[in-house]
């Protein structure tokens, strides 16, 4: 499978320094769902910048993490890149 980005939410299962996306996201929720991992597999997760949103790292096999933020104050990006990511896919949700 390749990144999704066509839906919502954001598929990332590729990790590339290009960009996923150029234009500005309102996140709501990033989730890390990483099957069979290795503990110290890690997610990074940028904005266009290279300045790192979300990150994360595997305490061991089948491992997942999520973050929400609320209405009021989502995570904004102005870009956004996935240059690290050790196993598994990555759901990235947008505020309508």
């Amino acid at each position: 499978m390749s990144n999704d980005i066509t839906g919502n939410p954001y598929i990332v299962d590729t990790a590339s320094s290009t960009l996923v996306t150029a234009r500005r996201l309102r996140i709501q929720s990033v989730r890390w769902v990483s099957v069979a991992a290795s503990a110290g597999d890690a997610v990074s997760v940028q904005n266009a910048l290279g300045q790192v949103l979300w990150s994360s790292s595997a305490t061991g096999s089948n491992y997942a993490e999520a973050q929400n933020w609320p209405h009021e104050s989502p995570l904004v990006a102005d870009g956004l890149k996935v240059p690290t990511l050790g196993s598994g896919s990555l759901y990235i949700s947008l505020f309508p």
